[in-house]
């Protein structure tokens, strides 16, 4: 079974015969992480099948570094936990090919980026708060404002803004978790298999935690 985040048609899952394992354009659009387009057809009312299917993007830097895997991982388990099934999010679906993109050509600083798409799926799930009324929310109570800043200032901004800039390791680690819990707590999301991989890999993550 693969579960596909179509633009048009959400989430899918469907059954297919192509081995991610074998050779081929086919093999490489059913791995994680890749962009592809999916002939899907309906055997009977329950059970979909993917009869052949064709890269557009395999984003293979994103297996090839410890890092970048675990964010685009976690991103990922955040998108399918996130959106309820039965329903299209073209915004999310744009935000996740930005995203998956924006990772793959960033050389270091990664978590910003998730940090971003987080806030920008929220947004258009309805349940981040508006920039003017952030400090009277729940989500910044009793912190710092310079958390308030920052988090005002990713939430303005464009994902793509996000390519070029930095967080201090503290304070990206802090936002991180406000969000996490915002998230989890508001979208009803318990703690997810791909957050032990944020915990592990190169040196960027050890000076991560580290931090």
């Amino acid at each position: 079974m693969v579960l596909v985040f179509t633009r048009d048609e959400g989430k899918i899952s469907a059954g297919t015969h192509i081995s991610e394992k074998s050779k081929g354009g086919a093999a490489l659009a059913i791995r994680p992480f890749a962009h592809g387009r999916y002939t899907v057809v309906s055997k009977n009312a329950d059970f979909l099948s993917i009869s052949s299917a064709e890269t557009v993007n395999a984003h293979f830097e994103l297996g090839e570094d410890a890092d970048r895997y675990a964010e685009a991982s976690y991103a990922l388990e955040f998108t399918d936990k996130s959106l309820p099934d039965g329903m299209c999010f073209p915004a999310v679906f744009d935000l996740l090919k930005e995203y998956l993109a924006l990772l793959t050509s960033r050389k270091t600083g990664f978590r910003l980026l998730t940090i971003s798409y987080m806030i920008k799926v929220m947004q258009e799930l309805g349940v981040f708060p508006d920039t003017d009324s952030l400090s009277d929310s729940e989500l910044l109570s009793g912190l710092n404002g310079d958390i308030l800043t920052i988090i005002a200032f990713i939430a303005d901004e464009p994902i793509e803004r996000m390519k070029a800039l930095k967080l201090e390791g503290r304070k990206e680690k802090d936002v991180f978790e406000i969000l996490k819990a915002f998230a989890y707590r508001h979208l009803d999301l318990e703690t997810m298999k791909s957050e032990r991989l944020l915990a592990y890999g190169s040196k960027e993550s050890e000076e991560y935690r580290n931090n």
